[in-house]
């Protein structure tokens, strides 16, 4: 017996020993650190897009600085998951660190972070990812589509054409998602040895993601990020939920995530370090596009780039438009860093060179990105500065079809209160006015909502709903329509209502399926009933309020009923 157990603990030996020997040969290159870096005050490399304990992240503010700080960053923003009610934590030194707040957003189209929100919403901002972005907008904020190409369906972007001040470019969580479990644990074994190297040997092709950024561009400015998308979390995956009950460790941790992967800012002047004036500073240069990525495990020197544009009408650094005919522009990462320097205009490679390139530039938007031997993902990835016209916004908004006249109005007393069992709601009439008390029920979110219900269309295909609405605080009112049959299947889209008294055209063929994910909208229909809908969706339970109506009305389909 006592043979057979020394034999069977010399064979787990020498198994120990083959897989650490296989591990040790297999290690990923050292990150190349260079000596004596230039010094440039006004740059501060950071991390975008980390998650704390606050939702499915493993530590706190503090734990997240001290390892930025270990790491050798200047700033970084936790983007935990919420619906935007809770007020941002004001901007922060820990550890000599900079912490700004901000909030990832889930939609019907996927994630959207808000960067740069003054305060809180007066309600949840949830839904459609337009709703969404126009509430983040509204409230003076920037939105960013989170992880765009994530091979899980449910974080993918899916609001094309949406007018996104920023996309991420690169989402290291994304990155890890695309493998296997037996690759991620052989990463996790190299990590042992070089952790952020491990790691970034796991980055493959962001093409489809540059592509995607390079598309918007021709639209608007839209800058780029890399997202570290750190957790510190391995073995829970809420995607937002709550994992506190979910078994895990703190693997990566966000000191060896913070030396993978970062954005470095260029401000106008250096820190001053008083915390909201520089949080200012490092947004401000984000929503410019005054940043770029570095991949810090493949070359640890995240000052390295140069990019300018330099022509009669001044110079251009790293983001903005250059004036005037064909200045010259140049970008260069340094000598010796075996990268090749590519310059892009809109997407397509227009000219290389090895550490350095320059060219003459006719009207675009350029980009550069260094790359390295044998690294599918670049080494760093520069904003964009526009030479010559500017897209500006130029992206056509979305139109909606024109609702033809006259509309019926629809009377007073065809209204009707809808409600779950624990919340209450009063209309009161007045002419053409409507005015209506709402209460949600208490308790957590079971699908609580007041909502008013009219079938005054009757036989009569509609293809519009109008009226004017108003609201002591602001808040969103879900416009639907109700569908004849059996299914009763609804369409519906939100609105956001305020104190100012505003006209509404809500157009059928504008209603997103609100049972079903379906590509299909009634453009015209006789419906069972119009609704007026407060719910959870935007309203958090117990909240209670009061909406007056003006001139609700339907618009019949052209062509008659």
């Amino acid at each position: 017996m006592r043979r057979l157990l020394l034999r069977l603990l010399g064979v787990a030996a020498l198994l120990i020993a083959a897989t650490l020997a296989w591990v040790v040969a297999t290690l990923p290159p050292a990150a190349v650190r260079p000596s004596g870096q230039p010094a440039h005050p006004n740059r501060l490399t950071g991390a975008y897009h980390v998650h704390s304990a606050r939702s499915d992240g493993s530590g706190s503010a503090d734990d997240i600085a001290a390892a930025a700080a270990e790491a050798g960053l200047g700033f970084v923003i936790i983007t935990d998951h919420g619906d935007a009610t809770r007020p941002p934590d004001p901007p922060q030194y820990k550890h000599g660190v900079l912490i700004i707040d901000a909030v990832e957003i889930s939609t019907t189209g996927g994630h959207v972070v808000a960067l740069n929100l003054p305060g809180a919403s007066a309600y949840p901002l949830a839904g459609e990812t337009r709703d969404v972005i126009e509430d983040i907008h509204r409230m003076g904020g920037l939105a960013v589509a989170a992880h765009p190409d994530s091979p899980r369906p449910a974080l993918r972007w899916r609001g094309a054409g949406l007018t996104v001040d920023g996309i991420e470019w690169f989402n290291a969580d994304s990155e890890a998602r695309e493998h296997p479990r037996t690759t991620l644990v052989a990463a996790a074994a190299r990590a042992l040895f070089r952790a952020p190297e491990a790691v970034a040997s796991l980055f493959q092709s962001s093409n489809a993601s540059l592509a995607r950024w390079d598309a918007a561009t021709r639209f608007r400015p839209t800058f780029s990020l890399a997202a570290v998308d750190a957790h510190a979390r391995l073995g829970a995956d809420a995607d937002g939920g709550d994992s506190s009950s979910v078994r895990s460790i703190a693997f990566p941790g966000y000191a060896t995530m913070f030396r993978t992967i970062a954005q470095t800012v260029v401000l106008e002047a250096p820190p001053t370090g008083d915390a909201a004036i520089d949080a200012g500073a490092v947004l401000a240069a984000l929503g410019s596009g005054r940043s770029y990525s570095v991949v810090r495990a493949f070359i640890d020197s995240p000052f390295a780039l140069e990019f300018a544009a330099i022509g009669a009408a001044g110079r251009v650094d790293f983001a903005g438009t250059a004036a005037g005919d064909s200045p010259m522009l140049r970008a260069a990462v340094g000598e010796g860093t075996g990268a090749r320097l590519v310059l892009l205009a809109n997407g397509r490679e227009v000219a290389s060179g090895p550490d350095k390139v320059e060219f003459r530039a006719p009207a675009g938007a350029y980009r550069v990105e260094a790359r390295l031997p044998g690294r599918p993902t670049p080494w760093i990835v520069s904003n964009v500065i526009w030479v010559g016209a500017r897209a500006q916004d130029s992206l056509p908004p979305p139109t909606s079809p024109a609702c033809s006249v006259p509309a019926t109005l629809i009377p007073g007393d065809s209204w009707a209160v809808e409600k779950d069992r624990t919340s209450a709601a009063t209309i009161e009439t007045g002419g053409a006015d409507l005015r209506v008390q709402y209460r949600l029920g208490p308790g957590a979110p079971a699908g609580q909502y007041a909502a008013l219900a009219s079938g005054a269309a009757g036989e009569t295909a509609i293809e519009c709903i109008t009226f004017v609405a108003s609201s002591p605080k602001p808040m969103r009112l879900s416009v639907q329509i109700r569908a004849r049959g059996n299914g009763a299947l609804r369409w519906g889209r939100s609105v956001y209502v305020d104190a100012t008294p505003r006209p509404f055209s809500v157009a059928l063929a504008d209603l997103d399926p609100l049972d079903r994910r379906s590509p299909l909208r009634p453009i015209a229909a006789r419906v069972q009933s119009i609704l007026l809908v407060v719910d959870t969706l935007n309203a958090k339970p117990g909240t209670e309020g009061a909406i007056v109506f003006k001139n609700l009305e339907f618009v019949p389909a052209r062509g008659g009923s």
